[in-house]
């Protein structure tokens, strides 16, 4: 065989077991989900260790922290990256996103001012570019979502910007720990149920242009089945919580 038809067989065969998959999440800093500590350049969490331990025996995995509009953009694309962490679902989402079965629920609550404005009820929740508060039973009209990350969003809070801000009791708590409060000046800040919720399921997100994504739905629903059954998600979301 000449060397034409060698790469021609090469282009034809399939990737190689250990190519990697890229996946993204927001870097205004999501604990348990995904974090990374003060000086620190590694990106930690709950997700990217689920991640990691439902594809080892078969594909590399890469993590990214963007702006999660960005982590959005470029997920969808399916390109130089093929998967969203820790989604939660909405219809708009799933004509571009396949998601994979749940492996966290997350606790809506809602945190306002000790002392609110007296014209609080009228204003919009604050929130983050690219989220989806949806899950929060809030429309995209009830919301100011244009800040980029959380000191922003707490800046906004304390000039009179809004009533407050829906979030994830688990997450708002791993916050408190990276002390990004502290870094918008520590406003006093009263956590509540939000009424009419339930806690809300997370995903990861696949790409529905990316190549074999069917395929790497499947392979990590079984994955996640399996880490269920077996215990294992349970120690590495706590190692992540405490």
């Amino acid at each position: 065989m000449g060397c034409g038809g060698v790469l021609m067989v090469m282009v034809m065969l399939p990737l190689p077991l250990r190519a990697a998959v890229v996946a993204c999440g927001g870097d205004n800093q999501w604990p348990p989900s995904s974090y990374r500590l003060p000086g620190s350049s590694v990106v930690q969490g709950y997700s990217p260790d689920v991640l990691r331990a439902a594809l080892a025996d078969r594909v590399g995995v890469e993590v990214r922290l963007m702006p999660f509009a960005r982590c959005l953009a470029a997920a969808e694309q399916g390109r130089q990256v093929q998967l969203v962490m820790a989604a939660s679902y909405s219809p708009e989402r799933a004509q571009r996103f396949l998601f994979t079965r749940s492996y966290l629920q997350l606790q809506p609550v809602q945190l306002i001012l000790t002392a609110p404005l007296a014209a609080a009820a009228r204003l919009p929740w604050c929130g983050l570019n690219g989220f989806n508060y949806r899950a929060f039973g809030l429309s995209p009209a009830q919301v100011d979502a244009g800040s980029a990350n959380y000191p922003d969003l707490l800046r906004k809070l304390q000039a009179g910007h809004c009533r407050g801000f829906v979030e994830y009791r688990e997450v708002w708590q791993g916050l408190q720990k990276l002390g990004v409060a502290v870094a918008a000046g520590n406003p006093p800040l009263e956590m509540k149920p939000l009424p009419d919720s339930s806690p809300v399921r997370v995903h990861f997100m696949i790409s529905r242009q990316m190549a074999g994504a069917e395929r790497l739905r499947e392979q990590l629903d079984r994955a996640l089945l399996r880490l269920e059954a077996s215990g294992q998600l349970t120690p590495m979301l706590v190692r992540h919580l405490h």
